[in-house]
């Protein structure tokens, strides 16, 4: 299995652990989609603040994220926590 590394809190482990963060084809940041620069971060809610906090998203994309994709992104992941 691949390994990745979270962007939030470092950690290393298979890529079947963590949620990919790509951009889509119409250059929105999205779950999943898109070709390319992609970011992974943990299934936790301390991660997925970590990776927004910061410019970490942005410095993983290598790219501007606007404030409504991070909204976006951040309600479809944490309603897959719960």
């Amino acid at each position: 299995m691949p390994e990745r590394t979270c962007i939030a809190c470092k950690r290393k482990t298979d890529q079947a652990s963590f949620w990919r963060v790509a951009r889509d084809f119409e250059g929105r940041v999205a779950l999943w989609r898109g070709l390319g620069r992609s970011a992974y971060i943990c299934k936790q809610l301390e991660c997925l603040e970590g990776a927004m906090a910061k410019g970490r998203l942005e410095r993983a994309l290598r790219g501007a994220v606007s404030n409504e994709d991070k909204r976006v992104l951040r309600e479809e992941l944490i309603c897959k926590l719960r």
